[in-house]
């Protein structure tokens, strides 16, 4: 009678291989939507809403600084100053 030994398998991990392949696909899709997808229409995105500057009707400040609205309105930040740009001579020692 004859003894047959079977080796015993390694457990194949799943992880590094499902890693490998989200990686591929994730280098497909990436190549195709920058490279081979068609491009969308600017005026697809910004709608149609086609105007022209001389046809643009320009409001009076005026009539936005003194509503009561904007006056309720107070100031979040400061006005910009010109700050220090550094020292005369950056080379020299503190």
């Amino acid at each position: 009678m004859a003894i047959v030994f079977e080796e015993q398998r390694k457990p194949v991990n799943w992880m590094p291989m499902l890693f490998i392949v989200f990686i591929i696909a994730f280098i497909g899709f990436a190549t195709y939507y920058l490279f081979f997808a068609p491009t969308p229409r600017i005026d697809t995105i910004l709608g149609g809403g086609e105007t022209s500057v001389s046809e643009l009707q320009f409001v009076d400040p005026a009539v936005v600084l003194n509503n009561q609205t904007y006056r309720a309105l107070r100031p979040y930040a400061g006005s910009p100053s010109v700050g220090t740009l550094g020292r005369q001579n950056p080379f020299l020692p503190l």
